[in-house]
């Protein structure tokens, strides 16, 4: 595979606003191509349990005021309490004060940080258990695993844009009042790769 390529297609999908279900068969496409082997995904669940997951995490942990970017994380996790601890690839959720305009590194100012973080979904098991019978590579991971959650990203904040531009707000240390944010930056990858980066959600 050429990484050229890779980068390309998961910029290009980022660009145009690719919908999730078209995305995915881009990236089957190119795989296909490149004789590698497939995981069928169930894209409309997975879509689901992600959504799922953010409107639980948006409601019960609200993103701070002062929160200006919000990041997705992909990294190699185990859980004591899941299927003994075994390792597998994960999305988390973390917010920084800071924009990507104004700190290259804003990914590493992490103030937000809610306990609801970690994710696994069923369908990256399925691409963790090809990934070790085939030995893939590193880029084969970027592709697939980045390439569905930046596309899982791009859904899930056109529709929950309310939900990521309201926060709460304390009047007389009291009482919560919701307010508009005027925006909020978002990026995905892995916590040893490159960062995608996304259009900036704005009130408008």
């Amino acid at each position: 595979m050429d990484w050229k390529e890779i980068n390309d297609l998961l910029n290009s999908q980022i660009k145009e606003n690719t919908d999730v279900f078209y995305g995915y068969e881009q990236i089957k496409k190119f795989l296909s191509q490149n004789n590698l082997p497939i995981a069928q995904i169930d894209i409309k669940g997975i879509l689901r349990d992600f959504q799922d997951w953010l409107i639980e995490i948006l409601e019960k942990e609200p993103i701070p005021n002062n929160i200006k970017s919000i990041y997705f994380g992909i990294a190699t996790m185990s859980f004591p309490e899941v299927d003994n601890g075994k390792e597998k690839t994960t999305v988390y959720i973390a917010g920084s004060k800071m924009t990507p305009t104004e700190d290259a590194d804003w990914v590493c100012d992490t103030a937000y940080f809610p306990n609801r973080r970690y994710l696994l979904l069923d369908d990256f098991e399925k691409i963790d258990k090809l990934k070790s019978e085939k030995k893939l590579s590193g880029d084969y991971e970027v592709l697939v695993f980045n390439g569905l959650l930046n596309l899982l990203v791009l859904n899930s904040v056109n529709n929950l844009k309310y939900e990521f531009l309201t926060y709460q707000d304390k009047k007389l240390g009291i009482f919560k009042i919701e307010k508009r944010r005027v925006s909020l930056h978002f990026g995905a990858g892995f916590d040893s790769g490159d960062v995608y980066l996304f259009k900036e959600l704005k009130n408008e």
